[in-house]
């Protein structure tokens, strides 16, 4: 149930991106304060389905910190399109504490990245984190672009 909800919030954060220029990308990085994250030793990303695995390779953790302010971890990714169509990505990132519990999740996407173009995005986690975080990819969804 939980993943139904996340996809459908997903789904509907790539229609309203829609609008925004596919080609853009940006790779300027926040300035703004944060407490020091640790990435851990937790994988980069989860197994996946046989024959689709290459996309994993797509995503990259940059950065792992949580907000000075907030509080709220944040993970900025680096979206690579390897495959050799124009791809809309989603992924989602868990954020979990020095005991490996699960504090947070969070969802990036990016629409129409050229085969060979790269994209940086952030997944924002919604809930506090009293301590460092590592930042765990846990899915990545990857369709061509209509």
């Amino acid at each position: 149930m939980r993943r139904i909800i996340l996809v459908t919030i997903a789904a509907a954060a790539i229609l309203g991106l829609t609008s925004c220029d596919p080609a853009d990308t940006t790779t300027a990085r926040s300035t703004n304060a944060a407490v020091p994250a640790v990435t851990g030793s937790a994988p980069a990303a989860a197994p996946a389905p046989a024959g689709d695995g290459d996309k994993l390779k797509d995503v990259e953790i940059t950065n792992c910190t949580v907000d000075a302010t907030l509080h709220w971890p944040s993970a900025e990714l680096k979206i690579t399109n390897h495959s050799g169509k124009a791809s809309n990505y989603m992924i989602q990132v868990e954020f979990l504490d020095q005991s490996g519990m699960r504090v947070a999740e969070g969802l990036a996407v990016t629409n129409g990245l050229a085969p060979g173009q790269a994209s940086i995005q952030n997944a924002q986690g919604t809930a506090q984190a009293k301590d460092k975080v590592s930042c765990k990819v846990v899915d990545v969804t990857r369709y061509a672009s209509p």
